[in-house]
């Protein structure tokens, strides 16, 4: 829990849960150890156990108070941020679940579902993001989202499982994290059906040379959508530093974001059962020409 983060699209982190069961940057068994969360739990437990933090990064837990502690909060609804003047103005940005995963496998299903009343009640934007968009969705069909809280989900190159199940996920905002931008993306079949938000980023940290973004990329996505009237935020290049804006030029460093709005808007889409098509497995997309040979390493995609 921490008033104040150096996550530039958010004013602060709340962890009511810490601790993932995994996912494509995280994998220790594999020596795949590019999660931030990851690595700073494993840091901060180098020399044992610590207050406040789960036994192990792949110990998933829960810690009861801390969304209550942080709705107290003071809003921030039309004050300036002089160190983010790209959120000026707006309720106070809450990444929620920074150092894990809010719908991780290992956790119960409804763990979230006692706090959102109190997420409701407060005056602050609550952010999810979860690799595991069909426990989100499955969750968002038994209990409904406030409008103040945004449904994401992560990805670093063409996922489009996770992609189809957050958009069928019940939510006022539906948005994603493309960070570490690894692969090309084709966003127009997400953007068409209703993607609010988008947030791009090159990968930090430790081993960042190895997985440096291609600009190439990076433009594609902007200008998919700007085409279809979708803001995004552009948060660094591949670098050691987090936020840094590296080799960027000035027409793709941009940092908008969606209308907040309190009560959700949903489709016919977004009323399905627990027992419809989209909680389980989905056939692939048919496969955009542009991207379709695209495979990791194998560098950059075109429009045809």
């Amino acid at each position: 829990m921490a008033k104040g983060t150096k996550i530039e699209w958010a004013d602060d982190t709340v962890n009511a849960e810490m601790g993932c069961d995994g996912c494509e940057l995280w994998d220790p068994k594999n020596n795949i150890r590019i999660c931030y969360a990851g690595r700073q739990t494993e840091k901060m437990l180098s020399k044992g156990p610590l207050k406040g933090w789960p036994l192990a990064f792949d110990k998933p837990t829960i810690f009861p108070g801390r969304i209550a502690a942080a709705a107290r909060w003071r809003n921030l609804t039309g004050t300036a941020r002089p160190g983010k003047p790209w959120l000026d103005g707006m309720p106070r940005v809450i990444f929620l679940n920074d150092m894990g995963d809010t719908f991780t496998a290992s956790l119960p299903e409804d763990w979230l579902a006692p706090e959102l009343a109190t997420l409701a009640a407060s005056p602050h934007l609550w952010l999810l993001l979860t690799k595991r968009p069909d426990r989100q969705r499955a969750f968002s069909l038994r209990h409904q989202l406030p409008g103040n809280v945004w449904a994401g989900t992560s990805i670093t190159s063409p996922q489009d499982q996770r992609l189809r199940h957050l958009m069928r996920t019940r939510a006022a905002v539906r948005w994603v994290s493309y960070e570490p931008m690894l692969g090309p993306v084709n966003w127009r079949p997400y953007l068409a059906e209703g993607l609010n938000w988008l947030v791009i980023g090159g990968a930090s940290g430790p081993g960042y040379q190895n997985q440096m973004m291609d600009l190439a990329w990076l433009a594609d996505t902007v200008e998919q959508c700007r085409a279809a009237g979708v803001p995004l935020f552009v948060k660094q290049d591949s670098a050691m530093r987090p936020g840094d804006r590296g080799r960027i030029p000035d027409d793709l460093w941009i940092r908008e974001y969606p209308t907040a709005r309190r009560t959700p808007v949903f489709r016919s889409i977004d009323l399905l059962s627990d027992d419809d098509p989209y909680i389980r497995p989905l056939p692939p997309l048919p496969p955009d020409p542009a991207y379709a040979k695209w495979r990791p390493g194998s560098g950059r995609a075109r429009r045809p």
